[in-house]
């Protein structure tokens, strides 16, 4: 089944072209907003658009019944409210009046959830100066309407930043309810973390600040990761189960630092005995797989893409240190996979894809690229030696 669902969606990509222009524009996050933010308040609309009245603090010191001005959150004249306000770009019906990315004109009494950061510490909270924990105030806000939540996002791409109901993440939902949990929970990890770092004992610093890295919360991750990688050699234990079961959102390339970093003049030893457990993973793994593993190659962190995109990065390290003890293991995995017809076909290096193509070829084009690496480090490991 699970091979089949592989197939189905490589099949939808194999004769579409990939664009390589982005047009991103900004789009609510909850756990960016809740980790950056130095307040987070519970709100309600007044009289004047621009003023808010605080109901509940969820981070920070603001107390219920202080009022804030924010400008930035005033609706517009022709602002209509979250019921009437029309479908953005990307539904069935879209919105060909730009309505959908202003902020909705709400009945007096209705509640947002707000994530700021003060500018100035001084003076009571309606003369403090308050900026947007994100791009803008527009997406450093949830807009509640019937228990849902209401955020501004980029519905496609390119396309604007759009009013719809926001969708959460890991709970794919609209709760409010779900979103106030993981705006607590993302709370609580930034205190264990910082708990976590004030610890004197280092080996106990380092296990606490890896289970951390492992966390599903994005920023939290990533400074876990940075922190680890600072701890020097007495982290590597924690790093290496950091990258045997990779966090929430997948980064190799900051995984790849984080060992880098903490091995430091030992780095090249270390990166080849994880090298090392790669080629035997591999010549046990590789004659067991079929075509559709290349499927695997477009899932972002699905074992097979983690293993391969680990193997890759670790060659190009051991390349850029110019570590020759790996000359013999990076030869023994190019021997290897050019013999594995799943893994590795000459042809698949000659399409040149610089301005785009299929899913299917580029994702033979990654295949073909590993054997490539191979032979471009000993190559080079030769003519060090020469």
């Amino acid at each position: 089944m699970r091979q089949n669902l592989v197939w189905v969606f490589l099949i939808l990509f194999l004769i579409v072209p990939l664009s390589l222009d982005a047009g991103i524009r900004p789009s609510f996050n909850v756990d960016q907003c809740s980790w950056y933010a130095t307040h987070i308040i519970l709100v309600q609309t007044t009289a004047k658009g621009s003023v808010f009245s605080i109901v509940e603090s969820l981070k920070g010191d603001l107390r219920p019944g202080d009022s804030l001005e924010l400008p930035d959150l005033m609706p517009k004249e022709d602002a209509v409210s979250i019921p009437s306000n029309p479908k953005p770009p990307g539904y069935s019906v879209e919105d060909v009046s730009g309505i959908s990315e202003q902020i909705p004109r709400q009945p007096i009494g209705s509640r947002l959830i707000l994530f700021l950061k003060k500018q100035d510490e001084s003076g009571p909270a309606a003369q403090v100066k308050w900026v947007a924990a994100a791009e803008s105030m527009k997406v450093s806000a949830l807009w509640i309407d019937d228990r849902k939540a209401y955020c501004f996002q980029q519905w496609m791409n390119p396309g604007p930043s759009a009013l719809s109901q926001c969708i959460g993440w890991p709970a794919r939902s609209s709760d409010v309810a779900v979103f106030t949990a993981r705006i607590q929970e993302v709370v609580q990890m930034q205190r264990e973390l910082a708990e976590a770092l004030a610890l004197k004992n280092a080996n106990l610093r380092a296990q606490r600040v890896g289970f951390i890295a492992l966390s599903t919360v994005f920023p939290a991750q990533r400074e876990a990761m940075d922190a680890l990688g600072k701890s020097g050699t007495v982290a590597l234990p924690a790093i290496l189960q950091v990258m045997d079961k990779p966090p929430g959102f997948y980064d190799g390339d900051a995984l790849m630092r984080m060992m880098v970093a903490a091995a430091g003049k030992d780095s090249g030893r270390f990166l080849h005995s994880r090298l090392r457990q790669d080629v035997i993973y591999w010549e046990t793994v590789g004659p067991t797989l079929t075509q559709a593993w290349l499927g695997e190659l477009v899932v972002v962190g699905s074992p097979l893409f983690v293993k391969f995109n680990e193997t890759s990065l670790l060659i190009r390290e051991l390349d850029k240190e110019h570590y020759a003890p790996a000359t013999g293991t990076v030869a023994e995995l190019r021997s290897f996979w050019t013999s594995q017809p799943q893994l590795y076909d000459p042809k698949w290096g000659e399409r040149d894809l610089r301005n785009g193509g299929t899913a299917l070829e580029m994702i033979h084009a990654e295949s073909f690229g590993l054997a490539k690496q191979c032979d471009d480090f000993v190559k080079h490991s030769k003519s060090k030696s020469q």
